[in-house]
């Protein structure tokens, strides 16, 4: 059975109440957003019995050594955090690029300095960890052309178009899912820079391949290890983590190493490898929710 259009009146609806959140919940600053965002959070991992479950089981697979007790603890922070990371990011759609430069701490900045400087353009390895999103916005500002990406558009084209307005307004651009890896070599051959998610779920037949995650097989994409086996641009791991204060720090690692006998299999487990770290630094900022085995999480 085929899925029902969306009805204009719908997507109308859903703009309109994306804009009233922004203008009200958006315009408040982290006293405001923080505690309401940490009691929605936990109210959610309460009510919410199936979401609770998943997050239990992955984290027992991931911290198998941790009791009952602590896993509970670990799985309401992460709860509460995604409370306050919604509201966080209606805030941020608020910013201007002036003052979201000036709440990011930067670690590591010599390692994107050095991608700028060479022209080359390079991949910029994230995860659904911390504040992705700030990670994405700041490279925008800070590269000549910008930051692509590949994304999967809303289902409502008139959000996606205001979010895309916002994107742009920092200087980002979405490619979209199709033809994925024809739009990612030809930003690489022109010389800009691609920002990528590498635990989006995967289908073996989309070209998954099982590595090693948190001491478990996870099926993990491999455009990525493919792109850059034939190409040899720099991966240079980027990722951002929210702080107190409504401020946030942004790690830039050195660029991952390509051995000569590296394939897809080698090369993409060790982008899991370095992903796995970037999870660790802060586990209650990662995004424990997926559901079903198989995926990068």
């Amino acid at each position: 059975m085929g899925v029902s259009p969306r009805s204009h009146f719908r997507n109308r609806f859903e703009l309109a109440a994306y804009r009233v959140a922004r203008a009200t919940v958006g315009r408040g600053g982290p006293g405001v957003i923080d505690p309401v965002g940490t009691l929605l959070g936990g109210l959610f991992h309460r009510l919410s019995r199936h979401r609770r479950e998943i997050i239990l089981f992955n984290l027992g697979l991931a911290y198998p050594d941790l009791t009952s007790e602590e896993r509970e603890g670990m799985a309401l922070r992460v709860a509460q955090y995604f409370g306050r990371a919604l509201f966080g990011t209606l805030r941020l759609q608020r910013m201007t690029p002036e003052k979201l430069v000036r709440l990011v701490s930067i670690e590591g900045r010599e390692h994107m300095d050095a991608a700028v400087k060479s022209g080359r353009g390079c991949f910029f390895l994230s995860a659904h960890v911390g504040a992705w999103e700030v990670a994405a916005l700041f490279g925008g500002l800070h590269l000549p052309d910008g930051v692509s990406f590949v994304n999967r558009p809303l289902d409502n084209p008139l959000l996606e178009a205001e979010l895309d307005a916002f994107r742009l307004q920092f200087g980002n651009r979405a490619l979209g899912k199709n033809a994925a890896l024809r739009s990612m070599l030809g930003e690489i051959k022109a010389g800009r820079s691609i920002g990528i998610l590498i635990d989006q779920k995967t289908r073996l037949r989309d070209g998954g391949i099982n590595v090693p995650f948190f001491g478990h097989p996870a099926r993990t994409h491999t455009i990525l290890a493919r792109i850059v086996l034939k190409t040899q641009t720099p991966v240079i791991p980027t990722f951002a983590y929210a702080e107190s204060g409504g401020r946030y720090t942004l790690v830039f690692g050195a660029p991952v190493p390509v051995e000569p006998d590296d394939d897809v299999v080698r090369l993409t487990t060790r982008y899991s490898v370095v992903t796995e770290a970037a999870i660790r630094r802060r586990p209650e900022q990662w995004l424990w929710y997926h559901d079903g085995g198989g995926s990068c999480g």
